[in-house]
């Protein structure tokens, strides 16, 4: 665990403005920051990141928080990942905690450990002398540098049965985890065990966090017997369909570029990265998948495909602009010379020929499509016009903005000469589309689950009070932590907000001069919902501010908060009652019976008293706070 000293010292120390600036483009806007949302799409900014207070509030999603809050978005990591990315970028070294902090599974931990220790190696195999093989291979037939094989972490599997296995009975690493991991196969004739991956350049496979989760191996053998690629077995660790090659070397280039180069292999990544064309990825040897897809459109918007120039290359592409449409994502192609793929092309032509091959012959998805079925000679005959058309349209059915789709039929109709109405109406004879099949389980489920109460605009005044009063000591805290069984929200993302700072004041209540950083504590709410909620309250103009502009002391500010705070809380305690006093006054209204409506009278009568004797109570409770400030 990260101490939450250590916490707050990196929030402080990262500036938000700078790290945003890292994902998206920020614009001054007086004291704050605007910025086109990053998680929707739009066209007037709704995006605000305040400097002052350290947090933003993404005002079209509802989103908003804290710097970790942002980065958990962004990259999708958990809550301390994101500390130790945030730390990462503003220079701190919390490496005393992060060491110890991987509180996986037993299992997971040792997988991680294993996989890490593999990684290594097979590195310093390729290094040393049994490794000659794999370097010369990697040096003078591959053209890779030094500085590359090391950034990517290129290993070498020497020859012989059991290298791995032996070295890992001498460094401690258990027998079962190699074997879990599928780094040595069993020989059920002999009942023996062997290492996977022999004679073969390995390439260890990362997550977007830069951790090992496999390996893919290649054989540098000219026999057609063995298998060129074998690649790490599945695992909870390792699915090939939930991970893209080079991610985590090319993901900030992809959000600067604002597009992504997505290739076949582990070679055409390298080859390009080398090169300085830093925004390559590669969808690990396999068909590209919807996941892959999804995390690509993290990052990017436009993805621009360069797969080999063979037939498979181009029906892999054919498929793969499905896949990225229907995850709001366009593509573009670029179809290169026959038999030759990215890695072969860079080593023969060079990078400024490369690049301007690729800007020459960029095309969109559209065009590709509809040059693939004229070479095909589909477009030559009704029939198979019919069908090209059809395929076409389907793929820009998936599209999940409206109106790009329909600028999309529209430019089809202009092209193959085809009405708009007969587009329309393959569509609409079409199955409906998976992007909105989707939602209906949603919808159906919504049904069954009780509303969310909306908040109130006493709940907001209150909340609201509360957090900014941590700016200047915990008296509010202290007050509220004392009379907590008294009050419940009704909103749930509101009561989840109080009860969590309820919580992290009893955490410190022993600790008379340590704060709350309300900034810092965002992250920390168990549901994005509440950190939203918070997040939004806060960077509103402040209660106190608003409601009297006298002084910005910071004492007077604190008792200004206490006030609304007290005022707000009386309030929320005297709701329910005087709520109940109008339901009982609406039955006496309508009781036709005298004697009921003698008891409901009398029942009035005690609950005025009730409300009387509740507001009396209150207030001279809050003028004894008060006077005591």
């Amino acid at each position: 665990m990260i101490p939450a000293s250590a916490i707050e010292e990196i929030r402080q120390a990262a500036d938000i403005v700078d790290i945003i600036s890292d994902y998206i483009s920020l614009q001054p806007a007086g004291r704050n920051y605007k910025a086109l949302s990053p998680f929707t799409k739009e066209k007037t900014p709704s995006f605000v990141v305040s400097p002052e207070k350290q947090i933003y509030k993404c005002f079209s999603t509802g989103k908003g928080g804290n710097v970790f809050s942002f980065v958990m978005e962004m990259e999708k990591v958990s809550f301390p990942e994101a500390v130790e990315l945030v730390a990462k970028r503003s220079g701190i070294d919390i490496s005393r905690f992060t060491e110890k902090k991987e509180k996986l599974s037993a299992h997971e931990k040792s997988w991680t450990d294993t996989l890490r220790w593999t990684a290594k190696f097979y590195h310093e195999m390729l290094q040393g002398a049994e490794g000659k093989k794999g370097s010369a291979y990697l040096a003078e037939k591959r053209g890779l540098s030094e500085k590359t094989i090391r950034s990517f972490g290129l290993g070498y599997a020497p020859e012989g049965w059991e290298k791995l296995l032996r070295a890992a009975e001498k460094s401690g690493i258990p027998k079962q985890h190699i074997q879990e991991l599928g780094l040595v196969t069993h020989n059920k004739q002999r009942n023996s065990w062997y290492d996977t991956f022999r004679n073969r350049i390995i390439f260890p496979i990362f997550s977007v966090g830069g951790q090992v989760v496999g390996f893919g191996g290649r054989t540098i053998l000219q026999d057609p017997q063995v298998p060129k690629y074998l690649n790490s077995p599945e695992s909870r660790m390792f699915e090939k369909s939930k991970l893209l090659y080079g991610l985590h070397a090319a993901k900030n280039e992809i959000r600067k570029a604002e597009a992504a180069i997505l290739v076949e292999g582990y070679m055409d990544v390298l080859a390009l990265h080398q090169a300085g064309i830093t925004n390559a990825v590669a969808s690990c040897g396999t068909s590209l998948t919807r996941y892959q897809a999804k995390i690509l459109r993290r990052y990017t918007g436009t993805v621009l495909f360069i797969y080999d120039g063979d037939p498979a290359g181009k029906k892999s592409m054919m498929t793969g602009i499905d896949i990225l449409l229907s995850e709001g994502i366009i593509p573009y192609v670029v179809t290169l010379p026959p038999e030759d793929d990215p890695d072969s092309f860079l080593h023969r032509e060079g990078r400024e020929r490369f690049l301007r091959y690729s800007t020459e012959n960029r095309v969109p998805f559209l065009d590709y499509q509809i040059r693939v079925f004229r070479e095909a000679g589909f477009l030559d005959r009704t029939e198979e016009k019919s069908k090209a058309i059809r395929s076409i349209a389907h793929s820009l059915s998936l599209i999940p903005d409206h109106i790009e789709r329909e600028l999309y039929l529209q430019e089809l109709s202009e092209k193959l000469g085809i009405s708009i109405h007969a587009l329309h109406e393959i569509i609409s004879r079409e199955s409906v589309p998976e992007n909105k099949r989707n939602k209906v389980p949603e919808t159906r489920k919504e049904e069954h689950v009780k509303p969310k109460q909306e908040l109130s605009v006493l709940e907001k005044t209150f909340l609201k009070a509360l957090l900014e009063s941590t700016r200047y000591g915990n008296t509010v805290l202290e007050f509220a932590a004392s009379h907590e069984e008294m009050l419940e929200l009704k909103n749930r993302d509101a009561q989840e907000i109080f009860s969590h700072m309820i919580s992290r004041y009893n955490s410190i209540a022993d600790k008379p001069d340590e704060r709350i950083d309300i900034v810092t504590e965002l992250a920390l709410f168990s549901s994005s919902e509440a950190r939203n909620l918070a997040s939004g309250l806060l960077i509103d103009q402040p209660v106190s501010n608003r409601w009297l502009e006298k002084s910005n002391i910071d004492i007077e500010q604190a008792k200004r908060c206490l006030t609304m705070f007290l005022d707000a809380f009386k309030n929320l305690i005297l709701e329910p009652l005087v709520r109940e006093k109008n339901i009982l006054m609406e039955n006496i209204r309508l009781e036709s019976d005298s004697n009921r409506e003698i008891e409901l009278m009398k029942e009035k009568k005690l609950l005025d008293e009730r409300i009387i004797k509740t507001t009396y109570d209150l207030q001279q409770m809050i003028r004894h706070i008060l006077a005591g400030c």
